[in-house]
């Protein structure tokens, strides 16, 4: 049995990439326990992380949902992954998407060209012209108006009207005005109680009240995580604290955001051009700004239940927050799969 309101009590499973004979470009995915053991056999043309007691998995060009036991409880049936929230997710024919929820029943046949994820028992929609508001049956409760939108996050949505940003709330009122220039982004979502918008080209981070916490300083700004968010200034990444003070300078090519107390930083030394191996230039650093883990590594993911998705020139697997591999199998091409970029913030 699944779970469609909160994360299954059952043990996680993380999905695993094997390489088929020597080409990168083919490969079978299964899924692996929290200490590396095969727990779902690799017999799946791609897979994507469990959530809420599902995980999309791929067969030919179809996708459908299994559970923790490896069982195939919806059919392949969907042209993209299926991303449970609130017990529902986007599926697609074509360029149309619809929803189905995780007992596998059409709850909206697709007819539109994007669903997000669902926050507060809406999600956005595009219809090809405007966006706006579906409830969990699939019906328009706030109608196609705005020029851009996105998910709600922490009950309010960042929208865009006559070029400009605000936020509203669920029933569509708005709770921050539109005010926000956002030349080189989107009004970003609420994280911890702030998100970050646009001022005179320069960025910072706004509370719910739509004043600014973190005065607009910054060449970008993004998401807070454990009390921690990447921004950029001289097209280097550092970290700014809840008051806005920067405790890691901005020293990096690349920052993405905390998790388990780790941050995946890219060291961007440039070397990358002269050599191969010089491509591991990702590590982890800890709150403090050292490194728990140098950067050896081509790619890497999040950290979630103490274990992280990584790549270094010759292999793909999961590593501890030692930086140890508990799994590992020959360096494959995952696409534009990235299974630690696909989630919504909410549910990670």
């Amino acid at each position: 049995m699944h779970e469609a309101s909160g994360e299954s009590t059952t043990e996680r499973l993380f999905p695993i990439f094997v390489r088929e004979g020597r080409s990168r470009k083919r490969y079978k995915a299964g899924y692996i326990d929290r200490a590396g053991d095969v727990a779902v056999p690799a017999t799946f043309d791609h897979a994507y992380p469990f959530r809420f007691g599902l995980a999309s998995v791929r067969q030919g060009d179809r996708w459908g949902a299994i559970n923790v036991k490896g069982e195939l409880v919806i059919p392949p049936c969907s042209g993209s992954p299926l991303v449970f929230t609130e017990g529902l997710a986007q599926t697609s024919q074509g360029d149309h998407r619809g929803l189905i929820n995780d007992h596998g029943e059409v709850v909206l046949a697709p007819r539109y060209r994007s669903i997000s994820h669902y926050s507060s028992g809406l999600a956005c929609f595009y219809d090809g012209r405007l966006y706006g508001y579906l409830d969990a049956l699939g019906r328009q409760v706030i109608p196609p108006f705005f020029e851009d939108a996105r998910a709600f996050s922490e009950g309010l949505a960042a929208v865009k009207l006559n070029g400009t940003w605000g936020y509203v709330a669920p029933d569509g009122s708005t709770k921050i005005p539109i005010r926000f220039v956002c030349d080189r982004g989107m009004a970003g979502p609420f994280r911890q109680g702030l998100a970050r918008v646009a001022r005179n080209g320069k960025w910072g981070h706004i509370n719910k009240d739509g004043e600014f916490v973190i005065e607009p300083r910054f060449e970008m700004a993004y998401e807070f995580d454990e009390g921690l968010a990447p921004v950029i200034l001289n097209q280097r990444t550092g970290y700014v604290d809840r008051s806005g003070e920067l405790v890691i300078p901005t020293v990096f090519l690349r920052g993405r955001r905390f998790s388990e107390g780790l941050a995946a930083v890219d060291v961007g030394t440039g070397r990358a051009h002269t050599s191969s191996a010089s491509l591991c230039e990702n590590g982890f650093i800890r709150p403090d700004g050292e490194f728990a883990i140098p950067p050896s590594f081509i790619y890497v993911g999040a950290f979630q239940d103490g274990i992280c998705l990584v790549e270094n020139e010759t292999s793909i697997g999961y590593i501890d927050d030692c930086g140890a591999f508990l799994w590992e199998s020959g360096w494959v091409e995952l696409g534009d799969f990235d299974p630690h970029h696909l989630l919504p913030p909410e549910g990670r």
